[in-house]
């Protein structure tokens, strides 16, 4: 009688110590790595968030020493313009005063420049639909009580400076000067 084989299952192979410290040692080469490439991304990230937070702080800063620094040049400039003005509106010379005011906007890139009664009706100004009229700005009431150089924010954000022209012994005029100030154009924070 043929011997009957016996079929015993195949003896399952286990891992050796050696093949388990293998495969130890490859995930953890993976990750490691992985983990450590995840924690700096993050970490670039937080970086970026704070330079674009300090950037913007900084650009605030910046913009308002700009815009202080041009509301103190702006207002000597219009002293020493009113000082121009008045001595040709004391020799009844206004043909002058209207060349002083445009070569003013055009040399100096003012908006406009206007001379105005101490009743807020335009005498001259380098914006010719405003002549003869009640100057168009809510600060018209508070002419009259102006008695030194001011400048103000109007609704749009340009600087206006006024200033008085004071004749011997009364008021010859007041000077409007509107100037749009250049804020420092430095770099947007870069979208991602």
């Amino acid at each position: 009688m043929p011997e009957k084989e016996i079929h015993t299952p195949p003896k399952k192979k286990k891992l050796s110590a050696q093949t388990i410290v293998s495969i130890v040692i490859i995930c953890l080469l993976i990750i490691i790595p992985t983990a450590i490439y995840l924690w700096k991304q993050i970490e670039i990230s937080n970086l970026k968030k704070l330079h674009i937070i300090e950037m913007s702080e900084m650009r605030t800063k910046v913009n308002t020493s700009i815009t202080d620094n041009n509301k103190k040049n702006i207002e000597t400039l219009t002293r020493v313009f009113a000082w121009a003005v008045r001595s040709e509106m004391l020799r009844n010379n206004m043909d002058q005063v209207n060349i002083y005011m445009t070569e003013m906007v055009k040399k100096a890139d003012l908006n406009d420049i206007s001379l105005i009664k101490p009743d807020g009706v335009v005498i001259l100004s380098t914006n010719k639909k405003y002549e003869g009229n009640i100057y168009p700005n809510p600060v018209t009431n508070q002419l009259g009580s102006i008695n030194e150089v001011t400048s103000q924010n109007d609704a749009n954000g340009n600087i206006m400076c006024i200033c008085p022209v004071m004749g011997l012994d009364n008021r010859l005029g007041t000077l409007v000067l509107t100037y749009t100030p250049k804020l420092f154009p430095f770099g947007e924070p870069e979208k991602e």
